[in-house]
């Protein structure tokens, strides 16, 4: 009786054990996220089919519309923002801890940017410029604070050190 009192109490402590080892191990999104360093691709978190992996690091999630500011009184309703937020828990990505993940879609436009618990400046190197196959492209900025690149729209990156994120945008 005792043995199978001291064998249930082993059990059940490895059990313990093991479920907060898994609710303490740390959600990479790295893979999900690496098209960014190589020209700014990256994916849209509300439409692709995000893994259950990465669905489990999220804690709360906002969808908001944001109205087009126009000067004039004729406000066109398909100029509408919407910013959908991921705030996250013991996530990270390319090695550094991520708070949250914005994805904002306009008309033409769009961005996703990643926020850290602290500056991502360091990172900068890993983030390359596009490559344009077709030399339609200008390099306008190029920087440690990122890139902003015009031809057919243009794509930007931007290392902002006020609010610890890196945003990967681009638009007509």
């Amino acid at each position: 009786m005792k043995l199978t009192a001291i064998i249930f109490s082993m059990v059940a402590a490895l059990s313990l054990t093991s479920c907060a080892t898994r609710q303490a191990a740390s959600t990479d999104w790295t893979p999900y996220l690496k098209s960014m360093q190589k020209g700014c691709d990256y994916p849209n978190p509300t439409t692709s089919s995000l893994p259950i992996t990465y669905q489990q690091s999220i804690i709360d999630t906002d969808t908001r519309i944001k109205p087009y500011n126009s000067s004039d009184e004729e406000q066109l309703e398909h100029l509408d923002e919407t910013i959908t937020t991921y705030m996250l828990n013991n996530a990270t990505a390319f090695g550094k801890q991520l708070s949250k993940i914005e994805y904002l879609s306009g008309f033409e436009w769009s961005h996703l940017k990643l926020y850290f618990a602290n500056n991502p400046q360091s990172l900068r190197s890993e983030f390359t410029l596009p490559v344009d196959k077709h030399d339609i492209n200008t390099v306008t900025k190029n920087d440690s604070s990122g890139y902003q690149v015009t031809g057919e729209g243009y794509k930007h990156l931007t290392f902002d050190k006020k609010d610890n994120s890196i945003t990967c945008g681009f638009g007509v």
